[in-house]
């Protein structure tokens, strides 16, 4: 058996609407606040080594210590977000593990030793990230994601912001 590459500290859904999707998860299983990006593009996307520019509304929550996201894909880019679509699913469905490695190029050399593949990658305004998929189990996506003193403290922002919800406002999207 192989050494874990990490705690897991975020599991991501595709969603059809994202609005729905976050009243869901807040009304049923107490999720939120929910931060929203609307419309967010990349600095940089390749999507199975092609550069692509999708345009994906997102929203993160934590709770107890564990990110949620929910993605909706705004146009009609070739991209992982458009394969998750052609799915079979109702309002949403899961989409991805992801680990915060304390040194991200480290832990992309690894998981590229252990026979992922790069899917998707590319960069933000708060660093880098890399979607990878193994051909043993082609539907299980993991993430990386470069932690960034931006990213980190977007981060403990959701965090914060999720251990002291009352369950009243469901959608922050002034954080920035």
């Amino acid at each position: 058996m192989k050494a874990s590459l990490g705690k897991i500290t975020q599991v991501a859904f595709m969603t059809r609407d994202i609005r729905a999707s976050i009243d869901h998860f807040a009304e049923h299983l107490g999720i939120g606040p929910w931060f929203m990006i609307e419309g967010g593009s990349f600095t940089e996307c390749r999507y199975r080594g092609t550069s692509c520019a999708p345009r994906l509304t997102t929203a993160f929550a934590n709770v107890r210590g564990m990110e949620f996201e929910l993605m909706q894909l705004d146009n009609d880019e070739p991209c992982m977000w458009r394969d998750a679509l052609q799915k079979q699913f109702a309002r949403e469905i899961f989409h991805h593990w992801c680990h915060w490695p304390d040194d991200y190029d480290a832990c992309l050399t690894e998981t590229l030793r252990r026979g992922y593949g790069i899917y998707q990658d590319g960069s933000t305004t708060r660093g880098r990230f890399a979607y990878l998929e193994h051909p043993d189990q082609p539907d299980d996506i993991l993430e990386l994601t470069e932690r960034t003193p931006g990213r980190r403290a977007f981060q403990e922002q959701v965090a914060e912001a999720g251990r002291r919800w009352d369950g009243v406002r469901r959608v922050i999207t002034d954080w920035a």
